[in-house]
């Protein structure tokens, strides 16, 4: 699975330098001629690397077989803290209570946690296909109720600032569980892949039969709805990616050793710092470069940039593993009361 956090985490950081990248240099889309244009429209399918994620984050919970309600309900209050005083400090206090992965993953742990410690893993395969199914309906439904902070957490408002809405990605994190839960349950025998493999290829089939494998690109604004409000074609699409990937993973790499340091291990266990320092650089480290960057050449920039970007979050990541993994460093969570 260390080579799918990588790859998932080296998206994740290509993607949202390139978008920081766009709006911050206010390029605009009115020329389809212009190099962002291009290169936007060009890497549009990437998008489903980065969704693929909240499915990881999913997987990881199970595989750490530690589910007790309280210590979840902390860690989500930790991500919580974390996501907010990161909207803080790059976006400034109007932005403070913006939502984002990192508080939708929070929310996620304690749903899974709650349903696994009352009921079973039948009740999370019924909520995240529900969850998934029926968020274009609801989201029709509540679009024209009055502007509200918990209804945009429900289903979501790019306007607002409010990504990753519970509909319909907690069906994601939910069967990122179940595929986990799942995998230890079976041994991750060689059935257990064949099936996974040929589920996820028939996802992935049904989103290109349905053209909802890789969302449009939005001219007006470049974080488009169809990514966080997609169709539920490229939410199978996502979940089909990541089976293919996992397994291929598994078959490929299983036995590899990767250097303690290396790209590759440092991605897939930094994945945390690495999000929360790669946003902080694109949002507040360029504004203090861009003077001594080529702005009147964005192709220079973006390479410049792109280089710095991934170099140093391979830094954040072997820094993470040094003190955290190696427990240098040990961060305690005060008791709650």
């Amino acid at each position: 699975m260390n080579v799918v956090k990588f790859i998932s985490v080296a998206m994740l950081i290509f993607i949202h330098a390139h978008m920081m990248l766009v709006t911050n240099n206010n390029y605009g889309f009115d020329d389809t001629s212009s190099f962002f244009y291009k290169i936007t429209d060009k890497f549009m399918f990437l998008g489903l690397f980065l969704t693929i994620l909240p499915m990881l984050a999913g997987y990881v919970f199970r595989i750490s077989e530690d589910h007790e309600l309280r210590k979840t309900i902390k860690i989500a209050i930790f991500l919580l803290f974390v996501g907010f005083f990161m909207n803080l400090a790059i976006w400034g206090i109007e932005y403070v209570f913006s939502w984002n992965i990192l508080q939708f993953v929070g929310l996620s742990f304690v749903v899974i946690t709650f349903l696994m410690s009352y009921f079973s893993e039948r009740v999370i395969f019924l909520l995240s296909s529900v969850a998934i199914l029926v968020a274009p309906l609801l989201r029709n439904f509540l679009t024209n109720v009055s502007n509200s902070y918990f209804i945009d957490i429900f289903i979501g408002n790019i306007n607002h600032f409010m990504f990753w809405p519970f509909l319909p990605w907690f069906g994601v994190v939910g069967f990122g569980f179940l595929f986990a839960h799942y995998q230890l349950k079976y041994k991750n025998d060689f059935k257990f892949r064949t099936i996974s493999l040929f589920l996820g290829i028939a996802f992935l089939l049904f989103a290109i039969a349905t053209n909802t494998i890789s969302p449009p690109l939005n001219s007006d604004y470049v974080w488009s709805l169809d990514i966080f409000q997609p169709k539920i074609g490229f939410v199978l699409a996502t979940m089909g990616l990541f089976l293919v990937l996992s397994v291929l993973g598994t078959f490929f790499w299983e036995k590899a050793n990767f250097k303690k340091y290396g790209i590759i291990n440092s991605y897939s266990r930094g994945i945390l710092w690495i999000y929360v320092s790669m946003m902080f650089a694109n949002g507040v480290f360029y504004y203090a470069m861009k003077d001594r960057l080529p702005l009147n050449n964005p192709a220079s920039i973006y390479f410049i940039w792109m280089i710095f970007i991934f170099a140093f979050s391979w830094a954040v990541g072997a820094l993470s593993i040094k003190f955290l993994d190696e427990k240098k460093l040990i961060v305690y969570l005060k008791k709650i009361r």
